[in-house]
């Protein structure tokens, strides 16, 4: 191991060791004075988990804290977080009770969910509200959003996203996996197993397939980009709280006929050796390292390696593959092109006319085409990188599933 790499070692092991603390509720260690604290910011950072490490630096013995004005620009991180979960918990809880009395179905799902199994529920961040509503809902849930003052921002293979102000925003679901998931079946079922609250048709899981979707919702992260460390505390904390009340032969039924049996082994793994306590967090392995760059929510590169491994053949070339993903992009499905355009959905027919409209609206309205990661398009599912990565899915119990 390179000195480089040791160093990144020893201090993700530092990090680690900090969010030990804040999940478990326990004294923080004592960091050595040889920490590196920007390297643990950049981690925070990348990692979705900045409040969290403000808060345990807190618990730390001022000789060991780092120089005050880093400690100051955490604390008005962690205080913005603080804010903007307390608005997006309010307008969440405003914004089901208009659904719901309009008869819409709504299920909260993913942090909104989570945050209430840490230890302070501001300490999981969330960049926006999931919620699965009625498929034929959906001109009321886009009225709602619209009066509400809202923008119709995106539209999603299984959502469509909007959002009002710099921390409102809300994906609002038609489906909570894509139908070429093993688990698409079993969850397109998810309404006919859910509580709903009295007098209400907001609705909740099971926490069976709440833990069931959080393993599905990880799994699809990883196979479509990666996924960082926030949502390993996430699986952490659900078992910490729910695990002696899950129906364990339903969960290891349900698992089997997703392909997540041996996913789930791993990552509890995983998560043990990292947030327990009871012995040193492995920070040096592919496995912790792919999680470690992976930030919050994976990386494009990895994305395109894993769409060559899922759906293009081995004997095609980076070339062709580069460009049917950019004849992907320049030509949406119509499927697509209905949810994001009225039109197309009554009249299919006026599909050609509404490509260039979906083109002038990425360009000059939205200015969300980003052709930095261009050559990323470009890869075979022969190339050494894509090899590695399926080791990668091997060590996690994906091979099943790619």
């Amino acid at each position: 191991m390179s000195a480089h790499t040791d160093r990144i070692s020893y201090n993700f092991r530092c990090f680690l060791n900090l969010m030990q603390a804040v999940i478990n509720e326990t004294e923080t260690p004592l960091i050595k004075k040889d920490v590196n604290w920007n390297l643990l910011y950049e981690i925070a950072i990348k990692h979705s988990l900045a409040g969290m490490l403000y808060y345990a630096i807190q618990k730390l013995p001022k000789s060991l804290r780092p120089q005050d004005d880093f400690v100051k620009y955490l604390r008005q991180m962690y205080r913005e977080q603080i804010v903007a979960d307390f608005n997006l918990t309010l307008e969440t809880d405003r914004i089901l009770s208009i659904l719901s009395s309009q008869g819409v179905r709504c299920l909260p799902v993913k942090g909104i969910v989570t945050k209430a199994d840490y230890p302070e529920s501001h300490l999981r961040t969330m960049t926006d509200v999931d919620v699965l509503c009625d498929s034929q809902s959906g001109n009321i849930v886009e009225k709602c959003f619209i009066e509400n003052g809202y923008v119709k921002e995106s539209v999603g293979i299984k959502d469509i996203s909007y959002r009002k102000d710099d921390i409102l925003h809300f994906e609002m679901h038609h489906s909570l996996v894509t139908e070429n998931s093993p688990a698409y079946s079993y969850f397109s079922k998810i309404w006919d197993r859910v509580n709903y609250k009295k007098d209400s048709f907001i609705a909740s899981m099971s926490i069976e397939d709440t833990y069931i979707y959080m393993l599905e919702h990880l799994a699809s992260h990883i196979e479509s980009g990666g996924a960082g460390i926030r949502m390993y505390i996430d699986v952490y904390v659900f078992l910490k709280k729910h695990e002696n009340a899950l129906d364990r032969v339903y969960v290891d039924k349900i698992l089997k006929d997703i392909l997540l049996t041996d996913f789930e082994k791993v990552t509890v793994k995983i998560c043990n050796n990292w947030f327990s306590g009871k012995e040193e967090a492995d920070t040096a392995s592919d496995i912790a390292l792919f999680i470690l760059n992976s930030s919050t929510f994976g990386r494009s590169g990895v994305s395109f390696l894993s769409d060559n491994l899922k759906n293009y053949k081995h004997s095609q070339s980076a070339v062709s593959n580069g460009f049917k993903r950019i004849s992907k992009k320049l030509f949406p499905s119509i499927k697509w092109m209905k949810k994001r355009f009225k039109a197309v959905d009554k009249l299919p027919v006026l599909y050609p006319f509404f490509v260039p409209v979906h083109w002038i609206d990425r360009l000059f309205f939205k200015h969300n085409v980003n052709t930095a990661n261009l050559g990323s398009y470009f890869t075979s599912a022969d190339s050494e990188e894509a090899k590695e990565l399926t080791s990668i899915f091997t060590s996690l119990g994906l091979n099943k599933r790619i």
